[in-house]
Order: structure tokens, then C-alpha cells, then sequence
């Protein structure tokens, strides 16, 4: 299944983030997210995963499951404080550093 054409806006912030040779690949993870609200999804996980494929796999994964905490981690919630917020988004880029990404199996969605 395809999602939503990732947005002009989303694609520079994937040139921004990802270095060059990362960035397509960062964009056809994005291409792969069928879910609700695609545009703040895309660049939610693209801001969360600091240029990191591995990260934005996995946040995507998340997305697909629960968007509103992809949404949470990756805009600006009013509910904490920015610090509170900052070592949020620390706290679990660091728990999906330490376990080593899984190769997505093709066919299997």
C-alpha cells in the first residue's frame, strides 16, 4: 500500500536532515506511511529521527500504530514544558538507538 505524495515542504526537510545519499530513501520510507494526517506525520518523524533512517523507520512504525505520539514527540506539545519535551524525545531516539534495526520484509503489509 502507498500513502500520500510526501509534500514540497516535507522533501527539503528531508534534504535538510538526511545527508544526500540518504534523503531518497528517507522520502520512500515517507511514501510507505498510509495513515491519518501525512504531512505533520512525515515531518514529525523526519525531525525525530536526526537524519538517521533507522530512526524514521521506526518512528514510522509507531505512526502507523499511534500518530498522535509521533505528533506529540515530534511538534511542540503545550502539555509540558520545553525541557520536559526535549528529554522526552532524547530519552527514546536513545532506547531506538540501542536496538538495531530489523530488516523490513517486503510484501508483508
Amino acid at each position: 500500500m502507498t500513502g500520500m505524495a510526501v509534500s514540497p515542504a516535507t522533501r527539503q526537510l528531508c534534504d535538510a536532515t538526511f545527508s544526500y545519499d540518504e534523503a531518497a530513501s528517507a522520502l520512500s520510507l515517507l511514501d510507505l506511511y498510509a495513515g491519518p494526517d501525512p504531512e505533520r506525520v512525515h515531518q514529525a518523524a523526519v525531525r525525530l529521527s536526526g537524519g538517521r533512517l533507522g530512526r524514521l523507520r521506526k518512528w514510522l512504525d509507531e505512526a502507523k500504530r499511534n500518530p498522535e505520539t509521533v505528533l506529540w514527540f515530534g511538534e511542540s506539545p503545550s502539555d509540558v514544558s520545553a525541557d520536559t519535551h526535549a528529554f522526552g524525545v532524547e530519552f527514546i531516539n536513545a532506547f531506538l538507538d540501542k536496538h538495531p534495526d530489523t530488516p523490513a520484509v517486503s510484501g508483508s503489509e
